[in-house]
């Protein structure tokens, strides 16, 4: 055994002796008590302690516990007739445990008080008993109480009505301290995330059966051996004291048994996992549900999902305090970042990672792929949008500049042709350059509804497609279930697969009618254009239809051409619409 294993064992064989030398000493002198219990209670904080400082020396746990075992037993040993020794046992044998079980309730399982509310219930915890235990050893003398045959004790101020009085004031006073740390216990319990709360769950009702205990012993008589309820309160404090060594051994055995599901996870993740399976997978081996899984960029300082999707892991600061990153490595760098409740055991998170070590390389290199494919989609988005920028501008440079002009042009060329005493040759002339000018007028407006329809951007989708079926050369059903207003980028990508579509009708189809119905649901726009024509519609064969199925895709939406039976030709675009 190592030096240290030494040390812990010298301790353990030097406490059992401590707790059972005690236990004899109240035996040999006719204590009316439970040995078994007290000796039970004992062994149990002294055991538990001498394992948490084994397997957790950081954690302030085990001293506490061992502490605690050793100080409860005091006021056994004051029953031996020595000077000093009955002093102690009637003031830091009675008095001064109870703080140092609430700092072990309330700093369970990491050894430390985590807020400002628990550190003022200890702090005044200690200072009552600390307070108790001085003025008891100012006071106490059992000879003043008619024990002429005691030792004499070097008490300044002998004095039992002060030492009766300060009894009862430790008894009231610590009636408010256990509403004081029952209220913190409540606070904790609010305050913890679900993985805390199911850890925490059996000592939290523990400790807050024990403060009710000691509020009942607060109002029963100050000498529970004189007082059968009080005995009883006094017996099941020191029961239910048992429970809160077991509920730590439980949780180290707990962390244990969770560690030999890692061997599950390398077996289950002998085959190929979907995405997001790996991290369905971690998150039941570490029990925590809100466990998230984030990979690395290879040479980049960003975190991607596992459908490509860029995140940032949680920073420093309070509003994260409810979230711990673990990384998993190799080599020395990053594959992975497992963002989970604070309350789930570091060692099981690294086990868990170094057996995943392969499945997350692997769903590492998945999500990167994904990644890329993801810049590909947003730079082909960001073509698209910049296109339709563009259509919108020319519209409103021919709107607003040629067409103006044009315009402003046919009525002085009208102006000219009804002056009084024009010659009629030239009036014909003006007449015809007239008719000319409007129809030049009339086709640059075509151009610019091509090109992006006005329409369109002032009354939105539902009336720019119902424009377009009026205008079309060949009957039209047009429907739509909505009026409201979409992305910008999705009205103009649906318009224009309306737009296409029936200009391929009217061109190639040698259709007698079409239907174009525009639906919503689910976060979906659905654009559908049906004819009764020959058919044979072919995206590979025309840009047009390319072009359609590219603007759709870039949006994340399908678009798919389709002959069903008995002719015609079916366009379907699906666009994601949530804004």
């Amino acid at each position: 055994m190592t030096g240290r294993r030494w040390a812990l064992f010298a301790l353990a064989v030097a406490g059992v002796g401590w707790i059972l030398g005690a236990e004899w000493v109240s035996i040999r002198h006719g204590v009316p008590e439970n040995h078994f219990i007290d000796a039970m209670t004992g062994l149990a904080f002294l055991t538990c302690g001498i394992i948490a400082l084994d397997r957790r020396p950081g954690n302030a746990i085990g001293t506490l516990m061992i502490a605690f075992a050793f100080v409860s037993y005091f006021g056994n040993w004051g029953n031996i007739d020595v000077p000093v020794l009955p002093l102690l046992g009637a003031s830091v044998g009675q008095w001064g445990a109870t703080p140092i079980l609430a700092q072990i309730a309330l700093s369970y399982p990491s050894g430390r008080l985590r807020t400002t509310f628990d550190r003022l219930v200890i702090g005044l915890v200690y200072a009552w008993s600390v307070g108790i235990c001085v003025v008891i050893l100012l006071v106490y003398d059992p000879r003043s109480e008619g024990c002429r045959a005691c030792a004499w004790e070097p008490t300044p101020f002998p004095s039992k009505h002060a030492y009766d009085a300060a009894t009862s004031f430790a008894q009231q006073g610590g009636a408010l301290l256990a509403l004081l740390f029952i209220l913190a216990v409540w606070l904790r319990f609010r305050r913890a995330t679900p993985v805390q709360r199911r850890d925490l769950a059996p000592l939290w009702v523990a400790v807050c059966i024990i403060a009710l205990v000691y509020l009942m012993s607060a109002f029963a008589s100050p000498f529970p051996l004189a007082d059968p309820f009080a005995y009883l309160l006094w017996e099941l404090q020191g029961v239910l004291q048992i429970s809160l060594p077991i509920v730590f051994i439980w949780g180290l055995l707990s962390a244990r048994l969770a560690r030999s599901a890692v061997g599950d996870l390398v077996v289950e993740l002998e085959r190929p996992l979907p995405p997001g399976d790996l991290q369905a997978s971690l998150s039941r081996v570490l029990g925590d549900p809100s466990l998230r899984l984030l990979y690395a960029l290879e040479g980049q300082e960003r975190w991607v999902n596992a459908s490509g999707q860029q995140e940032l892991l949680p920073g420093p600061g309070a509003e994260n305090q409810t979230r711990t990153v673990t990384l998993a490595e190799r080599d020395g760098r990053p594959l992975a970042a497992l963002i989970h409740d604070p309350a789930v055991d570091q060692g099981l998170v690294r086990a868990a990672s170094a057996a995943a070590g392969i499945a997350i390389e692997n769903a590492r290199l998945h999500a990167e792929v994904r990644a890329q494919l993801e810049e590909v989609r947003a730079s082909r988005q960001r073509i698209v949008e910049a296109g339709d920028r563009e259509r919108r501008r020319v519209e409103r440079n021919l709107h607003d500049g040629a067409q103006q002009r044009l315009a402003a042009l046919a009525l002085s060329l009208a102006m000219l042709r009804d002056r009084d005493g024009a010659d009629p040759a030239t009036a014909a002339a003006l007449a015809g350059a007239a008719a000319e000018l409007r129809q030049a007028i009339s086709e640059l407006r075509e151009l610019a509804r091509g090109i992006h329809p006005a329409i369109l951007t002032e009354e939105g989708l539902p009336a720019a497609v119902e424009s377009l079926a009026d205008r079309s050369t060949l009957p039209v059903r047009f429907a739509a279930d909505f009026d409201a207003r979409l992305p910008v980028a999705v009205e103009a990508a649906a318009y224009f697969v309306v737009s296409e579509s029936l200009a391929n009708v009217a061109k190639y189809a040698q259709a007698s009618a079409a239907r174009v119905k525009l639906s919503r649901s689910n976060g979906t726009l659905r654009v559908e254009v049906l004819d009764d024509g020959i058919g044979g519609a072919d995206p590979d064969r025309g840009s047009g239809l390319r072009g359609l199925e590219d603007r759709v895709c870039a949006l994340r939406g399908s678009f798919s051409v389709q002959t069903p039976p008995g002719g015609g030709t079916r366009v379907l675009a699906e666009i994601p619409c949530d804004a």
